[in-house]
């Protein structure tokens, strides 16, 4: 880079200078968290220092591809495939990966939002227990002092509660849920960030009225959200880049339509047996999951509305904004697909399911070639290599990135030659 050396030669007395607020106003969780990993390079520049914090990232990132493998051992039960793959499709999401590999508190938001996931599923399974209440309320105060808009987890915890007191015919479990509410409620009452909460007046929005809701304008408003979830946040949700100004081949999002659309058709299948074999209590993760999606996205819908009627032009419903929510929308599109290839072909349904494996794979890394190609100059592999080495630390310039991309290449196929071994032919040790 022209000034690379100029920026890894500055004195330390520059750290301090023009320093702002954090623009968005985020709570502190993952800046304290990123700040160890800055300061144990401290004595570097500011590549090095800025990639320390990467590196947790990625760490938060390989932590919620655990989490995705521990959730699909409940929702998929003895069906060790569907876990496998469930898990493969979450660490090969391209747009998931991207933004999981920067400086903002995106990858731990979506990891305590995971893992409230797991707890609520955990619950809905097992006896309740206290010691999931306690460590669910612990993740949503972590998870408050990441992203103000966390608190979404509480309605979708308490909804599993709920599940649970109906199926064990008890009130025990309401009682607890009210325990939880008022230790959160206390929480606000001492976090800055969260004493809004007391008076339920938000700083954007003021304190809603939710009469409106009722309105025509609430129903003009929702016709606009539906055109544009359509027409933007859809292909955002599964890959826009470089601040927006990047999209991928149109033809990418118009498959991902057609599997959407699939998986919807397996679900009402699936619904339609549960309803004549009444068997709603066997398939109660699967809508579980249905409605935590559903209430996150009314939330953030009347979020939305409440913003424009303040502000008079909507905030914008980013498709990251439903990435806390990605393993929860990912399990119920691979059981809708999953149920639609075992109605219709249940001879080849592992082959499909198979095939989906290595199309998100694919995607993945088709989705990282384009965009690179949007910042590098691909034509030439030596060319390519001296503009993907500006601005890096010393262990990503040069050579070593082939070599990194090299091996990342050889690992997937041995995974993929592994995972179809042991998938199709049942061969290979779980």
């Amino acid at each position: 880079g022209i000034y690379e050396e100029t920026i890894r030669n500055l004195p330390k007395s520059t750290r301090t200078s023009l320093v702002e607020n954090e623009a968005t106003v985020n709570p502190p969780l993952y800046y304290t968290l990123g700040s160890i990993f800055y300061k144990s390079t401290t004595s570097f520049s500011i590549f090095e220092r800025v990639f320390a914090v990467r590196f947790l990232s990625l760490v938060l990132f390989l932590l919620i591809v655990f989490i995705t493998f521990k959730i699909s051992q409940i929702i998929f039960g003895k069906n060790k495939k569907l876990q496998l793959v469930l898990t493969t499709i979450i660490a090969f999401n391209p747009m998931l990966v991207f933004s999981s590999t920067g400086v903002l508190p995106d990858p731990l938001t979506n990891l305590l939002f995971s893992i409230i996931i797991l707890i609520s599923l955990i619950i809905l399974n097992n006896s309740l227990n206290i010691k999931y209440l306690v460590f669910a309320s612990l993740t949503i105060i972590a998870g408050s002092l990441t992203r103000q808009q966390f608190l979404i987890a509480l309605p979708i915890l308490s909804i599993a509660v709920f599940l649970k007191a109906i199926i064990e015919k008890k009130v025990r479990p309401i009682f607890i849920l009210m325990g939880l509410i008022i230790t959160l409620g206390t929480f606000s009452s001492i976090v800055p960030q969260l004493r809004y909460l007391q008076d339920f007046s938000f700083p954007e929005i003021q304190a809603p009225n939710f009469k409106l809701l009722l309105s025509l304008n609430f129903i003009s408003y929702l016709r606009v959200f539906l055109v544009e979830t359509n027409n933007q946040t859809f292909a955002w949700y599964w890959g826009v880049y470089r601040w927006l100004s990047l999209t991928l081949p149109p033809v990418i999002y118009q498959i991902i339509r057609v599997l959407v659309l699939l998986s919807l058709s397996g679900l009402f299948i699936k619904i339609i047996k549960d309803i004549f074999q009444k068997n709603f209590k066997e398939s109660i993760n699967l809508y579980f999951l249905i409605i935590a999606s559903l209430i996150y996205a009314v939330i953030l819908i009347i979020w939305d509305y409440f913003f424009r009627l303040s502000n008079g032009f909507s905030f914008g419903i980013q498709g990251r904004y439903f990435f806390p929510l990605a393993v929860t929308h990912l399990s119920i599109l691979l059981f809708g697909l999953n149920q639609l290839f075992e109605f219709f072909f249940k001879k080849y349904a592992r082959y499909l399911i198979l095939a989906l494996v290595v199309l998100v794979i694919l995607f993945n890394d088709l989705s990282i070639f384009y965009v690179a190609s949007s910042y590098y100059n691909t034509s030439s592999l030596a060319t390519f290599i001296n503009q993907a080495s500006q601005y890096k630390p010393q262990i990503f310039k040069g050579v070593s990135i082939i070599v990194i991309m090299a091996t990342k290449l050889a690992l997937q196929i041995i995974f993929l030659f592994r995972f179809r071994k042991w998938f199709v032919e049942n061969s290979v040790a779980y």
